[in-house]
């Protein structure tokens, strides 16, 4: 092979193969970035179900029903 053909090989496959490294690498970034973000979503979450399980037993003893299906309710 002269070097007009492996130059020409290089120019004409080259800028594909540098475009899908360079795109693998943002999608490795990406997804690190998305699992940071879920991580924080989920402890939210569980601090928000904790908080209204909480808030649902605090009403529970200000109310005195035990919740929906609470049979004292029904009779009084």
């Amino acid at each position: 092979m002269d070097i007009n053909a492996i130059v020409q090989a290089i120019s004409t496959v080259g800028f594909p193969i540098a475009a899908c490294c360079i795109m693998f690498w943002y999608l490795q970034k990406e997804q690190e970035a998305h699992k940071v973000e879920m991580n924080t979503v989920t402890e939210a979450l569980n601090k928000n179900t904790l908080a209204l399980t909480e808030l649902k037993d605090l009403l529970s003893l200000m109310t005195g029903y035990g919740g929906k299906n609470d049979a004292s309710r029904e009779s009084k």
